[in-house]
């Protein structure tokens, strides 16, 4: 069987809490070559784990130096800022080591930070799409934008594990938000619309506070901050409610999103190309980014009657996000080498 060098970001030595969607989908990987006793090693890639920036990346290409030479397959997980300095040094190692070399992109908003590259970063992201021997993105539309470039471009969706935690009794009007509490989230058009709610309602926060929200009163609103959860506690957290609110301005196929249909939440969400992907009106009521009173009007349209029917749908959309039936489809591609000849 194959080796592989997995590069990719484990989670936060110092506070659990700040361990993001994209660690545990990292994590969740590294189980499956654990539980498939694949030989791996991993070079982390989580700049929280270095004592700065610079010397994250000094110490990652040292590791990409010293540990290439001894696998087979290079695999790399990376955000916007490792697809520019650590994606192209493992292509060009893997291409002089002749090797092959996998790139998995997280998120769904490449195409706008693809654009957005200066003349001298784009060149080099575009080299390493087209001499990779596989690219793997996160939603549909990416995949067939930059089929463009490499031919060897696939899906693979953001997952979880299945678990054994369902919501369970009537519809009480509590409402969640779970995930990273910053404008770009839509936290503060959640926050006003939730002052046009009467006190029935409850809607309660989760999730650690970003620089642009740090020192913001919460006691103005009815929505309350509770506080930073870490990633073993979502599920049973979310099953103490009956929606989740994801009002974001921009996003690839949320995390959160697959863990509220995992436990049987449905969802109140911004209509955005990667969400549409994901979920349709069955389970989700869609709304208009940086709009107050569409969050409070789905909001209130929820009643016992359609809510029974939306929360019974959302497990039967969890099945194309099981990491179960996903992810071994992700390593098989990886181990099968010969089909990116």
């Amino acid at each position: 069987m194959k080796s592989v060098l997995l590069i990719g970001p484990i989670a936060n030595k110092k506070d659990s809490t700040k361990t993001g969607g994209v660690i545990v989908l990292f994590l969740d990987l590294l189980q499956q070559f654990d539980q498939k006793g694949i030989k791996y090693s991993v070079i982390d890639t989580n700049k929280e784990n270095y004592p700065n920036k610079v010397i994250a990346l000094l110490c990652i290409w040292y590791q990409l130096l010293i540990k290439s030479r001894h696998f087979d397959h290079l695999s790399v997980h990376c955000t916007i800022g490792d697809f520019m300095f650590i994606a192209p040094v493992a292509t060009l190692l893997a291409k002089i080591l002749r090797q092959t070399v996998s790139l998995r992109k997280f998120g769904g908003d490449f195409k706008e930070d693809y654009d957005s590259l200066n003349i001298i970063l784009k060149p080099i992201v575009s080299w390493t799409l087209k001499n990779s021997d596989a690219n793997f993105f996160e939603t549909k539309y990416l995949v067939n934008h930059f089929s463009s470039f490499n031919q060897n471009t696939y899906w693979f969706p953001n997952v979880r594990k299945k678990v054994e935690i369902l919501r369970s009794g009537p519809f009480q009007k509590r409402f969640i938000f779970i995930g990273t509490i910053t404008r770009e989230k839509g936290v503060i058009e959640l926050l006003e619309a939730s002052t046009l709610l009467d006190e029935s309602y409850t809607i309660h926060l989760y999730g650690p506070i970003a620089e642009d929200m740090k020192g913001f009163d919460f006691s103005p609103y009815r929505a309350k901050y509770q506080r930073a959860l870490n990633p073993k506690e979502v599920p049973l957290i979310l099953k103490d409610y009956d929606v989740l609110i994801l009002p974001s301005y921009r996003e690839g196929y949320p995390g959160i999103i697959i863990e509220a249909l995992s436990v049987g939440l449905p969802i109140i969400v911004t209509e955005l190309a990667g969400i549409k992907e994901m979920i349709d009106e069955k389970c989700a009521i869609f709304i208009h980014s940086k709009n107050t009173n569409d969050i409070k009007n789905s909001v209130e349209c929820f009643d016992e009657v359609n809510y029974k029917d939306l929360s019974e749908n959302t497990l039967k959309c969890f099945e194309s996000f099981d990491s179960d039936i996903q992810t071994p489809k992700f390593i098989q591609m990886i181990l099968n080498e010969e089909q990116f000849l």
